[in-house]
């Protein structure tokens, strides 16, 4: 009896946490209705019109190979915007459009491969050679703002994404692009 009744105790617990589970959906990202904080939506947008940017201007105006590495794109809002998340979006799609990005953050591990094969401990045919490695001619940089206010109870967010690519060799923005949304939702009180 006492362990039908233990048996029971524990079923009856599982039972209750199973119930107050919580489940999954998925969705499209592209399809994101938007809301008031900054989601899938504003990502798709900002990627769809700075990728098609940037590959017009490197393929038609810039004409020669591009080395692109990305510095400094700051969020400078009122709300939490994962910068990186944009970023790292933009350039998924920029490399699928065969534009190439310097990413210095495994250089020194590489050094030590080129060191390694440099002392003959390893085989020739495999060993990575010195002198390949490349540097950026330009960085991909910039920041997203804001500016909120409120008006007959509703909230405004005006939001601009800027981005720039910055010639190393001359100091000098060689494009710029924006990518503006402006958002409005209802404030809506508490009650109890």
């Amino acid at each position: 009896m006492k362990k039908f009744a233990a048996f029971a105790s524990i079923l009856f617990v599982s039972m209750i946490f199973s119930a107050c589970g919580s489940t999954v959906e998925y969705g499209d990202a592209s399809k994101d209705k938007g809301s008031a904080e900054w989601g899938p939506k504003e990502i798709k947008m900002t990627t769809s019109k700075m990728v098609d940017a940037i590959y017009s201007y490197l393929k038609d105006e810039w004409k020669q190979p591009a080395f692109l590495q990305v510095k400094k794109f700051q969020n400078k809002t009122s709300e939490h915007i994962d910068t990186k998340m944009i970023s790292e979006e933009i350039v998924t799609q920029l490399i699928k459009k065969r534009i190439s990005f310097v990413d210095d953050s495994l250089t020194a591990e590489a050094l030590e491969e080129m060191e390694k094969g440099m002392s003959g401990m390893i085989d020739p045919d495999s060993a990575v050679p010195m002198g390949y490695l490349k540097s950026p001619n330009m960085y991909l940089t910039g920041d997203v703002r804001d500016n909120v206010r409120t008006v007959k109870g509703k909230n405004i967010q005006y939001l601009v994404v800027t981005l720039k690519l910055y010639n190393l060799k001359t100091g000098i923005i060689m494009w710029q692009e924006q990518k503006e949304f402006l958002k409005t939702s209802k404030n809506t009180k508490i009650s109890f």
